[in-house]
């Protein structure tokens, strides 16, 4: 991927699950990276695995829920990189569980992180951006931005926030004529610590082998963004599941017990576990 070559992009959440793996696939193009994430041990961890790079990964530790820390990045950033190419929105936080068991602070926290995150960091990079005249902004929803699911309300309402705010905001650009690209990537289900798998209120572990890898849902998103595809579906199945949303979405809903069911005997005697 040559025409990555001596680019800038600034990766969010990039400590660990896609935002890990996306680093890594932008530094073999030979892109310059930063990468922002709240978690400063694994941003160190991060910074010794990318050595053998010939251009060594750049990090921040930020909020990317806090405005006035964004701004500050953004500012050490173009001090050193006058120039940002691309900017992926990637930070995210899971929210699982029993909505009327959880605090409601936690749910607060799960929209602040995954919908307000996304919105500071589009109006800062487009801000930047518009004075260059060019640019891409990548916002990573979820097929939970499509399709709703039971025991992830806090999760499912904050990708539905970015899935209509980036369509929201791409025909507003477009109404103006403003050059820079807004892209919205949709994956499924993927092997990060997000999805909890194989505890009480996570991914069932006996389901495993229908989870993509981060790092082919990395690679994925950087074909479709050297495309400029405006909408990125980087997951077998969560291209299958909305396929089947479409024609039988009734069927679809029901279907959301198998995720509740912690083994194929569950499944079959239709025994469900609520997550606690």
């Amino acid at each position: 991927m040559k025409n990555l070559t001596g680019k800038v992009v600034v990766i969010t959440g990039a400590a660990g699950g896609i935002g890990k793996a996306l680093c890594e696939s932008f530094l073999k193009c030979g892109t310059t990276v930063w990468g922002l994430d709240q978690n400063a041990s694994a941003l160190k961890n991060l910074e010794r695995e990318r050595e053998k790079f010939s251009e060594p990964i750049q990090t921040l530790q930020v909020d990317v829920s806090n405005i006035e820390e964004m701004k500050l990045s953004l500012k050490e950033i173009t001090a050193k990189t006058p120039a940002i190419h691309y900017w992926i929105n990637n930070a995210g936080i899971s929210g699982m569980g029993d909505f009327m068991e959880k605090p409601i602070e936690e749910f607060d926290t799960t929209i602040r992180v995954n919908l307000n995150g996304v919105v500071i960091g589009t109006r800062l990079a487009l801000e930047h951006m518009e004075k260059l005249g060019r640019g891409t902004i990548v916002n990573v929803a979820s097929v939970a931005g499509h399709i709703s699911a039971p025991y992830l309300c806090a999760y499912s309402a904050s990708k539905h926030g970015v899935v209509g705010f980036t369509r929201a905001l791409r025909q507003e650009l477009k109404l103006k004529d403003c050059p820079i690209k807004l892209l919205l990537v949709s994956p499924g289900f993927v092997d990060t610590q997000m999805i909890k798998k194989g505890s009480k209120e996570g991914f069932p572990a006996w389901l495993s082998s229908l989870l993509s890898t981060p790092e082919k849902v990395a690679n994925e998103m950087i074909v479709g963004i050297i495309k400029n595809n405006e909408e990125i579906f980087p997951t077998w199945n969560g291209k299958a599941l909305l396929k089947m949303y479409r024609v039988f979405p009734s069927l679809t809903a029901r279907s959301s017990r198998v995720l509740l069911s912690k083994s194929l005997k569950d499944l079959l005697l239709l025994r469900k576990t609520p997550p606690s």
